[in-house]
């Protein structure tokens, strides 16, 4: 697997950018963009390559421009487990480089991605002349506090049928919808037992529960979400 660290460069145009009106620079004027532009690359990924390595430093600011990307974390037993999905808009390892801090998770491509990355230098002087970047990234990390403290609970303290619920509903927010309906990423049961704290056994049987109910639809790897309010219902209450 490859890296950030030896990847070809590739100049991003973010005045172009579907992502523009978006994200973090959506204040920016065209003047600030052409700016930001000359700043950033961007970097090309197959499908199973590493983007960033757990302990690794930051080497600047990565915005997931296209493409879906899983964050993973080893156990104390060297095993990987994957802890969250993205994709645009969104950005990667945004925690070790406000903290100044080694990646505390590894990011892999799980498609053809693309991110837009702006060296740690630059990514600073651009906060300290764009007060309204700084105060869109401060509004967001604080966004993200707040859904991890809601995984948190959901993982520690929910039912198991509550927890894969809110993993699907999950799935569903971040990843989105195929042509058909179905969440767009096609996930192993094991993997989806890891986002779940679930064991592999109860996803499966949950996940047949769920379908017999008529709350979701299975194709090979792929589910489609059918009753979203029961599962919703099932995720604050765990009951219809």
């Amino acid at each position: 697997m490859d890296s950030t660290f030896n990847k070809p460069n590739i100049k991003s145009k973010c005045t172009s950018c579907d992502l523009k009106n978006l994200f973090v620079f959506r204040h920016l004027n065209v003047e600030e963009l052409s700016c930001l532009s000359d700043q950033m690359d961007q970097l090309n990924y197959e499908p199973g390559e590493l983007i960033f390595k757990q302990g690794a430093s930051p080497i600047g600011f990565m915005c997931l421009k296209k493409g879906k990307v899983k964050i993973t974390q080893l156990d104390h037993n060297g095993k990987e487990q994957i802890i969250d999905l993205k994709s645009p808009p969104d950005t990667l390892g945004i925690r070790a480089l406000s903290t100044s801090s080694k990646y505390q998770s590894s990011a892999v491509a799980l498609d053809h991605v693309s991110i837009c990355l702006i060296p740690n230098k630059d990514f600073y002087n651009i906060l300290d002349y764009c007060p309204s970047v700084y105060k869109e990234l401060f509004s967001y990390i604080g966004e993200r506090l707040v859904r991890a403290d809601q995984r948190l609970v959901s993982l520690t303290q929910k039912t198991l049928r509550a927890r894969l619920a809110d993993t699907l509903l999950l799935l569903q927010g971040n990843i989105g919808e195929d042509f058909d309906g179905y969440i767009d990423i096609p996930l192993k049961r094991s993997e989806m037992a890891q986002l779940s704290n679930m064991t592999t056994s109860n996803v499966i049987r949950a996940l047949s529960e769920f379908k017999r109910d008529k709350l979701i639809d299975c194709k090979d790897r792929k589910i489609k979400i059918i009753g979203k309010k029961t599962l919703s219902n099932i995720s604050n209450f765990d009951k219809f």
